[in-house]
């Protein structure tokens, strides 16, 4: 059984050791999380900050995970450890439901009743949370977070980075651009642009990254 070190000992990361767990293919090595002061073992598992993690990834045939909710975080902690995307773990509960010719990128969690429909194409350093679906065809970017029920019909199209809120729904063939956050419960009848962030029923944007105070503008 491979060796894990997981990074991220909050929340998120006590649900996905869960999953780990469940899996049954890793066995954890360590815990990695800057908010150790110093290193130490329990019950033969490393807990420290995340630099003291390197140790454990000398060996090759250990693997990494990211288990940190915020998107942009785990795209941070990923670039400043600086490990090649092979070298991360896909975890995947043995209770989601995964179609045919589903490719699901390194670093990439699928939480328990999660489904995955036939031909999806999910990005690296995702989460596809508890009971979320994913409609066929659909191609997801790296560093997406799918909540909790929250749908997907089919050949959508989600950037990178893109939150796609708690019990949130997409109809079949829209681009959800990259950056965004579709707000919990909306239901999405249009594309939504890149780095935004769009709410209600019908999901209209609220407020974007670039110009936060040129709404009206932008929609002219």
């Amino acid at each position: 059984m491979k060796k894990l070190v997981l990074i991220g000992g909050g929340g998120h990361g006590k649900v996905v050791l869960d999953v780990m767990r469940a899996q049954g293919d890793y066995e954890l090595a360590g815990i990695g999380d800057d908010k150790y002061t110093h290193s130490f073992r329990q019950d033969g598992i490393l807990h420290g900050p995340v630099a003291d993690m390197a140790e454990l990834l000398q060996d090759d045939d250990c693997r990494l995970f990211i288990a940190i909710g915020s998107n942009r975080t785990r795209r941070a902690v990923m670039e400043r450890l600086g490990y090649p995307e092979s070298r991360y773990a896909v975890l995947i509960h043995p209770r989601a439901t995964l179609g045919s010719g589903v490719t699901i990128g390194g670093g990439s969690v699928v939480m328990p009743g999660a489904v995955i429909n036939h031909g999806a194409r999910i990005g690296a350093q995702c989460i596809i949370n508890t009971g979320a679906i994913v409609e066929h065809e659909n191609a997801l970017g790296s560093f997406v977070h799918i909540s909790p029920s929250a749908a997907l019909a089919g050949d959508v199209t989600v950037g990178d980075g893109t939150h796609i809120g708690l019990g949130a729904k997409v109809i079949e063939g829209l681009t959800i651009g990259s950056w965004s956050t579709l707000g919990a419960g909306a239901v999405a009848i249009d594309d939504i642009p890149a780095q935004c962030t769009a709410v209600g029923v019908p999901a209209k944007p609220i407020k974007f990254a670039d110009q936060p105070g040129q709404l009206a503008q932008r929609r002219a």
